[in-house]
This record gives structure tokens, C-alpha cells and sequence, in this order.
């Protein structure tokens, strides 16, 4: 199957243009760029929509949107980084900057699905987990810093006692520094 990725990038390009609400192509946009490993342009497609959701207002569904946005940006970032030999412990303050914003508005968009006894509740959970798992391994990876990737991974699982992989991460973490029994 041959994928004809400039004329699907030229639609993208074009309805956005057209049509700046449509956030979904954005989103789509991006995704596609980061598959092309057309980061910058990535990066940009992100931007703009972080941009514009500025102008949205509060409520959950934009702050949900800014989220995934954020993550994808962090992700575009770690990625472009992964490309060169000598990544580990290569800090990229961007990308832990929008781990970091991405986190702090996922706890209040739980705190809005609590108060609102909202359906949603436990995917927010889920996204705030996956969130602090991400940011456990940035710090492990990145930084070398075993005490705030160990706070993190515990951060996970406390917002998911399920979390396989923060799980073997914290093991094999506190293994790495000597606390056997902790592991």
C-alpha cells in the first residue's frame, strides 16, 4: 500500500488554513509530521494550536485538547533527540517544560471530573499516571536523577496500581541504586 503523505499533509495544511477550529486535523497533522520525522514542522503544527486553544477560554475539553498537545509536543522533542547517538542523559528542557505543564493541567482536569462526577474520571486518572511515567523516565534517562524518576514512578502508580511498566521501571530503578528490599 503506498501512502501518499505530501498530498494528505497539502489537505491538512489546507483545511486548517481554511478553518482554524478544526483541532482533530491539527492534531492528525502533527502526528503525521512526527511520523515523517518532520519534527520542526511538527512542532509548529503544535504550536499554532497551543496558540489558538489559548483563545478558547477554560473549560475541560480545551484544557483535555492542550494536554494531548503538550504531549505530542514532548514527544516530538524526545524523539528528534533519540535520532542522535549521545541522547541519554542529554537534558531537553522543552520537553520536560511541557511534561511538566501537561501534568499540572491534568490534575486539575481531575479535579474537574471529581467535582463534576464525571464519567471521564478514570481515563483522566489514566492520562495523569501515564503522564508522571513519562516524566519518571525523563528524569531516569535524561537526567540521571534516581530520587524524582523514583518519586514519579510511585506517582503512577498511585494514580495506577496497574501501571506495568512504572512498576518494572521502579523495580529495576531502585535495584540500579541498591534498595533491594524496595525492589
Amino acid at each position: 500500500m503506498t501512502h501518499d503523505y505530501s498530498r494528505a499533509i497539502k489537505y491538512y495544511e489546507t483545511q486548517i488554513l481554511q478553518d482554524a477550529r478544526l483541532l482533530d486535523l491539527r492534531t492528525d497533522l502533527a502526528e503525521l509530521y512526527k511520523k515523517l520525522k518532520a519534527f520542526d514542522e511538527a512542532r509548529r503544527v503544535l504550536n499554532d494550536a497551543l496558540k489558538y486553544l489559548k483563545g478558547m477560554g477554560d473549560g475541560l475539553e480545551t484544557k483535555i485538547r492542550n494536554v494531548k498537545y503538550l504531549m505530542l509536543y514532548a514527544e516530538c522533542q524526545l524523539e528528534e533527540d533519540m535520532m542522535l547517538p549521545d541522547w541519554k542523559f542529554k537534558e531537553n528542557t522543552v520537553a520536560r517544560q511541557a511534561l511538566i505543564e501537561a501534568r499540572a493541567l491534568q490534575s486539575s482536569i481531575i479535579e474537574i471530573c471529581r467535582e463534576s462526577s464525571s464519567e471521564k474520571l478514570d481515563d483522566e486518572r489514566l492520562m495523569a499516571a501515564e503522564i508522571s511515567f513519562r516524566l519518571g523516565k525523563y528524569d531516569e534517562e535524561r537526567i540521571g536523577d534516581a530520587p524524582s524518576a523514583i518519586e514519579a514512578y510511585m506517582d503512577c502508580l498511585k494514580k495506577s496500581t496497574e501501571h506495568k511498566e512504572a512498576m518494572v521501571s521502579l523495580a529495576r530503578l531502585h535495584q540500579t541504586v541498591g534498595n533491594n528490599d524496595e525492589c
